[in-house]
């Protein structure tokens, strides 16, 4: 075995980035950092179509209000829209949001409750649809209403001057264009 010396440095056969040759592991002809390292997968059985299949069938494969759960380490939850309340921007620059349980065209004056200068606000519609309408605190492409359906998003930026403070700077369908 070759002497290593314990501060020569060498690059990563990998990275380009330099490391103490003390600190290189072999990976197949290649001397790499421990965090470059490929480990190999955990099982070299097929994952398809043969043999004992553990677990229960799902039940149902269309999309459902249980699919509106969000992952506990994302600390902006779902926000259940009704006609005659506003929405209430969160400290996040994006909000999930939902009529409950139904189609809801919000009523509220304003809609969305007003912001402060230049803060950007993304709605994204996940379940039940909810409609917008240009006027009462907010300004839509085109100054017409927009239904916002499931995987919708539309982007706001908040501008004191003016009549109206939240202006609609974009908007994408999902899977529409």
């Amino acid at each position: 075995m070759p002497h290593v010396s314990r501060f020569k440095k060498r690059n990563s056969d990998r990275s380009g980035f330099a490391f103490f040759e003390r600190e290189l592991l072999t990976d197949k002809p290649w001397k790499v950092a421990p965090d470059e390292f490929d480990t190999p997968p955990p099982s070299k059985k097929s994952l398809g179509g043969e043999g004992d299949v553990s677990g229960e069938p799902r039940a149902n494969s269309a999309f459902t209000v249980a699919n509106t759960a969000v992952p506990t380490e994302v600390d902006n939850p779902v926000v259940y829209v009704l006609a005659a309340n506003s929405i209430a921007p969160s400290t996040h620059p994006f909000m999930r949001i939902t009529g409950s349980n139904a189609a809801v065209n919000l009523t509220a004056d304003p809609q969305v409750v007003a912001g402060r200068e230049g803060q950007v606000l993304t709605l994204l519609c996940i379940d039940s649809s909810v409609t917008l309408d240009d006027g009462t605190g907010l300004t839509m492409l085109g100054g017409v209403g927009y239904q916002m359906r499931s995987g919708d998003i539309s982007v706001f930026l908040y501008h004191s001057s003016g009549t109206v403070g939240w202006q609609e700077t974009s908007r994408q369908r999902a899977g529409r264009g």
